[in-house]
């Protein structure tokens, strides 16, 4: 077995993903094809791809990687860190997703980003890769950077939008009087319906609250990407790894004007997506844990 997927049979023991459970059990050895990229290395845990898929896969990634570092104008840090780790590894039941661990080879921290799905747009990707650049322990931030990135270049199914708009989803939030303030949203899981049981073991324990948090970074932190470009964006993580998330620092007002600002900014379009407002608001009365795999069905992609 390759040493950095034993690191991940020690580093994560159960996960809960979108409700589904991956646990020790379910890994499943990594091919003896390994593909290498300029940033990546790519490998199989299927054991179904063959080596010209695998290519394909691995090809996709770095195609994906190499536009998120001119997107953001950032550096892969493989001088640092070494090449990301990517693993294909099969769906969760009908769930697509990815996911990042920090794990260790040769005493070396490695970064890792496991897609669980190799075939067409994986889900998620793009955010993780993101995360692997802009390594962030603050949960609101990097979530901000991921999601900013999913929606300019990853699938549009992908979480939290799944299919529609994190503004819809906030839009439907405020209707239904179920929003949760952005300073309610901690650095760590807890506020955001997962919990952390040490030795890299998080579960989701609320996926309903999961989804809101989500859902609300990803419209905010397109409402500050837009409203004052990519350079504060950028300069806000960065200054965050020296101080606890410098709003006045970076944008001038503190995050209670920063909110307001782009709720009422929601608003004040919210009668263009009415429409998409009145599915999603009528997904979350019928069922507020499985609203995206419902929401990707009725995707106006798809339609």
């Amino acid at each position: 077995m390759n040493k950095f997927v034993t690191v991940i049979f020690i580093v994560v023991t159960t996960l809960l993903i979108g409700g589904c459970a991956v646990t020790q059990g379910d890994w499943k050895k990594a091919s003896s094809a390994v593909i290498e990229t300029q940033h990546l290395i790519v490998s199989d845990a299927t054991g179904n791809l063959s080596n010209d898929q695998l290519k394909r896969s691995a090809d996709q990634a770095q195609a994906m990687l190499e536009r998120i570092l001119a997107f953001w104008s950032a550096d892969s840090r493989v001088d640092q860190w070494g090449k990301i780790r990517v693993i294909f590894d099969v769906p969760r039941g009908t769930f697509y997703s990815s996911v990042l661990y920090l794990g260790e080879q040769d005493g070396r921290r490695i970064r890792i980003v496991l897609v669980f799905k190799a075939e067409g747009s994986p889900q998620m990707m793009v955010q993780k890769l993101t995360h692997a650049v802009f390594l962030q322990k603050d949960k609101l931030i990097r979530n901000i950077m991921g999601i900013i990135t999913e929606e300019q270049f990853g699938n549009p199914l992908s979480f939290p939008a799944c299919g529609f708009s994190s503004d819809d989803w906030v839009l439907a939030l405020l209707e239904a009087k179920s929003y949760i303030p952005l300073n309610k949203l901690g650095p760590d899981h807890e506020s955001w319906g997962m919990k952390d049981f040490g030795g890299r073991r998080l579960m989701i324990v609320d996926s309903a609250k999961q989804h809101k948090a989500y859902a609300e970074t990803g419209s905010f932190g397109n409402y500050l990407f837009k409203t004052y470009g990519i350079e504060k964006t950028k300069r806000f993580d960065r200054l965050s790894r020296e101080k606890d998330r410098p709003w006045q620092d970076v944008f001038g007002i503190s995050l209670q004007e920063l909110e307001a600002n782009w709720l009422n900014n929601l608003r004040a379009n919210g009668i263009t997506r009415e429409g998409n407002v009145v599915t999603l608001l009528k997904l979350f009365k019928e069922n507020p844990y499985a609203t995206c795999s419902e929401a990707q069905k009725l995707a106006p992609e798809k339609q």
